[in-house]
């Protein structure tokens, strides 16, 4: 299910910036960035959070680790695609 709902975010974020550069008219160097930092993987700061408040601190640390064992395979096709 975690796997799922990380290549569910992953193109969901990525889709959501594409759209982003449309509507912002970015170009260049700043819709490279933009893509770039729309594939990065979720923050470790959501864990803390979680665990913090005792909302579910496991679910979000597998997603947390998915995301960051995923980026190992989108960083460089998302790095491809914009240089």
């Amino acid at each position: 299910m975690q796997i799922a709902a990380n290549v569910l975010n992953v193109s969901a974020t990525l889709l959501v910036g594409l759209l982003l550069i449309s509507l912002f008219s970015l170009e260049g160097m700043q819709a490279a960035q933009f893509i770039l930092f729309c594939a990065l993987p979720p923050a470790v700061l959501n864990f803390m959070l979680a665990e913090q408040y005792g909302q579910e601190p496991d679910k979000v640390a597998s997603i947390v680790l998915l995301g960051n064992v995923s980026s190992i395979l989108v960083i460089p096709v998302v790095l491809y695609f914009i240089l």
